[in-house]
């Protein structure tokens, strides 16, 4: 009887050329749960040490040959790791919390587990809206500026404490420096009243040091802002924007480092959006309501804009004309806001278009 002989021969490998691996993984700081899918199906999901090497390390074991493409959710790691998971050859994108898809059950469950494959699911069906990722350089600009803000909001918690402090032991605070800023008048009649309890005093003196030394970073950070806007890298488009009354060194600086490139934005609406200063709408059929201006929105954009409208409103004759005829049907409030969203337009066409400011224009 005639046998048959078999070699010895290397087993044939799985090949994943021109398949597409999606995966949505849910980050923390020491683990990472993460979710495979083959094109649009779900195959598996696994745990993992917060690590990209060993992310690309699976991949590729399990997974030769194939494109990669991933996902996960803006938070307190930043833009780090689509740094680090480009780097290795996996297409990452950063998707905002509030724009990935999820059902009722999936707000009534909510695990690493279901939040994983909620991203993988929406990347590979192509419904992720991935957020925009600014240059380590801009990043790094943009803590400084939000950092400024930071010790400004401190010092603000720092004043509002010593008022506190002075009616709560019966101190009236003179006119002239119950609204105002601090001022070094102001710190030295701080600094020259004394209580008969050693307690109040060595309090007193600790908020005092406290705001002074909050004063000098504060300062600090601002020079830097002005080193930073003379920087080849900002001049041109600070020099542009500082012809717009109002819009002084934090506004454009803020601008400059949350915005980062205006072409990004293809209309006003898209750059309105992002801002926050287009209001809520609930409309159905024929009636169209629209509310307050949406909680959504990069506040510390906002929060210059609305100031930087109210000193715009005093040197600009259009805007104050505007104004006055918003406040004959709306609170103060209310109508600054509006000419804020103004103001954001003229911003909009001098950085587009390169164009010179013109004041008194409707």
């Amino acid at each position: 009887m005639k046998t048959q002989t078999y070699k010895n021969s290397e087993p044939e490998l799985v090949n994943f050329a021109g398949k597409t691996i999606y995966s949505g993984i849910d980050t923390h700081k020491k683990n990472w749960n993460v979710s495979i899918f083959i094109d649009d199906m779900f195959v598996r999901r696994f745990h993992q040490e917060a690590d990209p090497k060993a992310f690309h390390s699976f991949l590729t074991k399990h997974y030769p040959g194939a494109r990669y493409v991933t996902c996960y959710e803006a938070g307190f790691k930043g833009f780090s790791i689509q740094r680090d998971l480009s780097e290795l050859g996996i297409e990452c994108v950063i998707a905002h919390a509030a724009d990935v898809p999820q059902t009722n059950k999936d707000k009534l469950q909510k695990t690493d587990k279901i939040d994983s494959r909620r991203l993988g699911e929406a990347l590979s069906k192509r419904m992720i809206n991935a957020i925009y990722i600014p240059d380590i350089q801009t990043e790094a600009d943009r803590s400084l500026v939000r950092y400024r803000r930071k010790i400004k909001g401190i010092l603000k918690s720092r004043k509002t404490a010593i008022k506190s402090l002075l009616f709560r032991l019966g101190i009236d605070i003179p006119p002239q420096f119950d609204k105002s800023h601090i001022s070094k008048k102001y710190i030295s009649w701080l600094r020259s009243l004394m209580f008969n309890e050693s307690s109040a005093n060595y309090t007193l003196k600790a908020m005092i040091d406290d705001v002074e030394w909050l004063r000098k970073r504060e300062y600090e950070h601002t020079k830097q802002l002005r080193i930073l806007a003379a920087s080849e890298r900002y001049s041109d488009t600070y020099n542009e924007l500082h012809k717009i009354p109002g819009v002084g060194l934090i506004t454009i600086m803020t601008l400059l480092t949350e915005v980062v490139d205006i072409n990004r934005f293809c209309s006003f609406k898209k750059l309105n959006s992002y801002v926050g200063m287009c209001p809520t709408e609930f409309s159905s059929g024929e009636k169209i309501k629209h509310g307050k201006i949406t909680p959504r929105a990069n506040k510390g954009v906002r929060t210059v804009l609305i100031e930087a409208a109210w000193t715009a409103v005093k040197y600009d004759p259009a805007l104050s004309l505007k104004y006055s005829e918003l406040r004959k049907r709306m609170e103060s409030n209310d109508a600054i806001v509006s000419i804020a969203r103004k103001l954001l337009t003229r911003i909009y066409a001098v950085w587009k278009n390169h164009v010179d400011y013109t004041i008194g224009v409707k």
